[in-house]
């Protein structure tokens, strides 16, 4: 009976253990965004990051203790090069005036009508670094008086601080 009690002890203390030793490893730099290809001379050694082609090399397995690009922490964090989030701004919606084309029957020149749309609202992330642009709605101009909605994608803009 005694020996389970230290079983299970034991198997706590690792347990308690465990994570704060995951969270000591890799927050010094984000990994690459591309494959990085790794040597690892001895099974339990640490690795050595190589050229593609490299005699014995393999491409870097994710989520453990080698650069992968889905082990890069989330872009808000502060260990992910773009600060914390300051403040949300709030983007307010915006008229746009369009020249429309107007059909007409033929031999009648052509005519355009001014119509008005509203682009949507949205909120801005500012961080120390930059500008986090969510994904929103645009209004593009296709041609000359075609005018065409799109979903923006979201993006960063750094503020030239760095």
């Amino acid at each position: 009976m005694r020996m389970l009690v230290v079983a299970i002890g034991l198997v706590l203390a690792a347990g308690a253990l465990a994570p704060v030793a995951a969270q000591t490893t890799g927050l010094g730099s984000a990994n690459p965004t591309g494959p990085v290809f790794v040597v690892r001379p001895n099974p339990t050694g640490p690795f050595q990051v190589v050229p593609p082609g490299t005699l014995f090399s393999r491409e870097s397995i994710p989520f453990g203790d080698e650069p992968h690009s889905l082990n890069n922490p989330h872009p808000m964090l502060p260990n992910a090069g773009q600060g914390y989030a300051a403040r949300f701004i709030w983007m307010r919606p915006q008229p746009v005036a369009m020249q429309v084309y107007v059909p007409t029957p033929e031999g009648v020149p052509a005519r355009y009508q001014t119509m008005f749309a509203e682009v949507p609202g949205f909120f801005v992330a500012q961080t120390a670094t930059g500008v986090w642009l969510p994904e929103r709605w645009v209004l593009d101009q296709v041609n000359v008086g075609i005018y065409q909605w799109r979903v923006a994608p979201m993006q960063f803009v750094p503020n030239g601080s760095r």
